[in-house]
């Protein structure tokens, strides 16, 4: 049987010029940079929380954290997750997603700005607005998931008209981008002992590697390439054009545009979704687990035994949160990812297996609970050896991007690939709401674990 990567998902009329596409290795290894940038600029904040937090610090409060820097991850999750959520469905299911350039450009433009803005920030005194600089924070934060979400919407339609291995490329650059940003953030630290420097150089890389994406896409559209996409593109972005015209010419002004394509919509998403339910509360449950978690709790586990006894504050203070909470946990979700392309049990037939696996996953809750986190709400600490703590994040890192991608993959073979475009909405629906309900938890996990009453109580005092 022929391999899916030698048959491009694009258009008739696209079809016959694929035999021509060149330089296809740089092409994959673009799509794997593009991936990485679409991730990039949320990984970024949520890596630099020493610094956020040495910004929020306040020096009056007798408290080792003020309550902006204790709910800094929480509130950044929340504010990319929600904006992220309140996009995916304007752009998936009020506006038709079209694939253009100037979205894509605009997006990288956007997040680019943003970064700009945060490298400005890094050399400017906030301790006399630290609350007016959390605001400002959230805002960017906000901005940047709006333009990464367009811009990943646009991304997957240009990969869906082309060979699966170009989807592949993008997602695998998604997975790589954690552990580039990781790098980037220790790569910093080392440089610089001075937290505001380092940052400055931190968010430099960052707007080096959009610029780079502009560049990389600027190059792709010119390419041969870019050339079938355009003709595959143009068929798609035309096919909705009836609808719109035949819901202008019934809209007399007294009722809303309620057209054709909404009903047809709407049908589309019903049928698809009663084949795919489990893989689509698959994901989830998957990632609601990881981002209850994730990074607003896991990012404030502090050393135990050996590190304690370490006489470096370098690795204490400032590296240990980098390397053994973000660097594992995205090293433990790439692994998981490619192990789902070789092994994949359950299998295809045992959908409600695969779910109740992913749903087995709250059970991380209660062991990193046992973990050493600060202001403890007299929760037992008994994992008190930094291998216990390994042990469990790369479970739990490897067990959530395997169970996603695992989902992900199976949600399409279940429909007729008429269907796969609807059946890739809803599990990009699936994943937004999972991650804003899981940001939202993690408000109550940090809570649960670490009572913050008493910070609260004295810092309004």
């Amino acid at each position: 049987m022929d391999s899916s990567d030698d048959y491009p998902r694009v258009a008739t009329a696209a079809t016959p010029l694929i035999g021509s596409i060149y330089h296809r290795t740089w092409t994959y290894i673009a799509f794997i940079w593009l991936g990485l940038g679409t991730t990039l600029p949320f990984n970024f904040f949520i890596t630099a929380d020493p610094y956020f937090r040495y910004k929020l610090h306040d020096p009056s409060v007798n408290t080792s954290m003020s309550p902006l820097e204790f709910y800094y991850e929480n509130s950044v999750t929340i504010c990319a997750s929600l904006t992220n959520l309140l996009t995916v469905v304007l752009v998936t299911y009020v506006y038709v997603p079209y694939i253009h350039k100037t979205r894509i450009y605009t997006s990288l433009s956007g997040v680019t700005l943003c970064l700009s803005v945060c490298c400005v920030l890094t050399v400017i005194n906030v301790q006399q607005w630290r609350a007016i600089f959390f605001a400002v924070t959230m805002l960017l934060v906000m901005i940047q998931s709006i333009c990464s979400a367009v811009l990943l919407n646009c991304l997957f339609s240009l990969a869906a008209t082309l060979p699966s291995r170009y989807i592949q490329g993008l997602i695998s650059g998604q997975a790589i981008g954690g552990i580039f940003v990781v790098v980037c953030s220790i790569i910093s630290i080392v440089v610089s002992s001075n937290i505001s420097t380092a940052a400055l150089i931190y968010f430099l890389l960052a707007i080096l590697v959009l610029i780079s994406n502009i560049i990389i896409y600027f190059f792709l559209e010119k390419s041969h390439l870019f050339q079938i996409y355009s003709s595959a593109v143009w068929e798609i972005n035309n096919e909705y054009e009836v609808f719109f015209h035949e819901s202008s010419s019934h809209n007399d002004g007294s009722h809303p545009t309620m057209s054709i394509t909404s009903l047809a919509i709407r049908q589309r998403l019903y049928v698809a979704y009663k084949h795919i339910k489990w893989n689509f509360f698959g994901v989830f449950f998957t990632f609601i687990s990881t981002l209850s978690l994730f990074p607003g709790y896991l990012s404030k586990i502090q050393p135990a035994y050996p590190s304690t006894e370490y006489p470096n504050s370098l690795w204490t203070k400032r590296l240990y949160a980098q390397v053994m909470t973000f660097l594992l946990f995205y090293i433990g979700d790439t692994f998981g990812r490619m192990i789902s392309l070789k092994f994949q049990k359950p299998s295809l037939r045992y959908p409600r297996v695969l779910f109740f696996i992913c749903l087995s996953r709250f059970v991380f809750i209660v062991f990193f609970g046992f973990c050493h986190f600060p202001n403890a709400n007299g929760f037992p600490y008994l994992f008190k050896h930094d291998a216990i703590y390994t042990t469990i994040m790369l479970i739990f890192s490897i067990s959530h991007g395997y169970c996603h991608s695992l989902n992900m993959m199976y949600a399409p073979q279940r429909v007729h690939s008429q269907l796969t475009s609807t059946v890739g909405a809803l599990m990009t629906m699936a994943l937004a709401s999972g991650t804003f309900i899981g940001s939202v938890l993690s408000f109550g996990v940090v809570t649960m674990y670490g009572d913050s009453t008493p910070m609260i109580r004295e810092y309004l005092r």
